[in-house]
């Protein structure tokens, strides 16, 4: 058995994995008083869910063979740099080592999330594919010939910040126009805190989806078309050039399949003037949802 961490911006999930099975998970979530001290908050909350785990399921931490843990930003040697998370080099990897004396990594939740899906979900009978991570932020990996590319230096493929749109709004990473200031999920809140003018800092995906969509949709149907034109121009970007055979969305946005919001961004993405080729990949929404960054996590460690 082993252990995975999904680090969130507004939460930590700690679960425990035997191969693709999530035998179960724990969900904290941060306080605004969490993210003033966000990494003492992450090593707390981290601390508890795995002795909630272990203590409730009578799990020694001897049968535990290691921790993976996935985290938004650039991974470098298990150190993380997060705008979301306010953490620059924050070295959680020899913390979770040195704690629990274990073998441990932490990888970039959206690489985390796309090797889940490429050894055991949707995206396992293909060789050419694209993952994005559609949340808070936006993130990805790509495979190419059935390879998961990576580079050296750092984890790389930050989808969320390539610029659509010159001299646009200032991205929490310092640069203007990113991909996740138009397109992310947090994006489309604020649209819909503006429109609506109410508080989205207890505003949960769901009820987003299921309640508030509903019920505003005339008024909120420019916003979301809006909304859709920027997500179809940052995946369109990916599609040139990556030239995948499938498309697999995954974050919270895999929760929407279905929805009229994801049959409104199908309708753009048809659109002839989207892609260079004018030859799209198959779209699929991902098959552990937002657990597929805790599975992945555990993956070759």
């Amino acid at each position: 058995m082993k252990i995975g961490i999904d680090l969130g911006g507004s939460h930590v999930g700690v679960g425990l994995i035997e191969g693709d099975k999530l035998i179960i998970v724990e969900n904290k979530y941060f306080t605004p008083e969490d993210l003033l001290d966000s990494k003492n908050a992450i090593v707390k909350n981290i601390d508890e869910l795995i002795y909630k785990i272990i203590t409730e399921n009578d799990i020694s931490m001897e049968k535990i063979e290691a921790i993976g843990a996935a985290s938004p930003g650039t991974i470098a040697s298990g150190k993380i740099r997060s705008w979301n998370l306010k953490l620059d080099w924050f070295d959680l990897q020899s913390i979770l080592a040195n704690k629990y004396n274990k073998r441990v990594r932490v990888r970039n939740d959206g690489k985390c999330a796309a090797l889940a899906e490429k050894k055991y979900g949707i995206l396992k009978d293909y060789d050419d594919a694209v993952f994005i991570n559609i949340g808070t932020g936006i993130g990805g990996a790509a495979f190419i010939n059935g390879n998961f590319l990576e580079p050296k230096r750092f984890s790389g493929f930050e989808f969320g910040h390539m610029t659509i749109l010159k001299d646009g709004i200032e991205c929490a990473c310092g640069k203007k126009g990113c991909f996740e200031r138009y397109g992310s999920i947090r994006s489309m809140k604020y649209r819909i805190r503006d429109r609506l003018n109410i508080d989205i800092s207890d505003l949960s995906g769901q009820y987003m989806r299921e309640t508030l969509m509903k019920e505003h949709w005339e008024e909120l149907k420019g916003d979301i078309e809006d909304w859709v034109c920027s997500l179809a121009t940052g995946i369109g970007n990916l599609i040139d050039i990556f030239e995948p055979e499938i498309v697999c969305f995954g974050g919270s946005f895999s929760y929407y399949e279905g929805h009229p919001v994801y049959e409104m961004l199908m309708e753009e993405l048809k659109k002839p003037n989207r892609t260079f080729n004018k030859v799209l990949p198959i779209f699929k929404t991902a098959a552990f949802k937002n657990d597929a960054g805790i599975i992945g996590s555990t993956i070759d460690i």
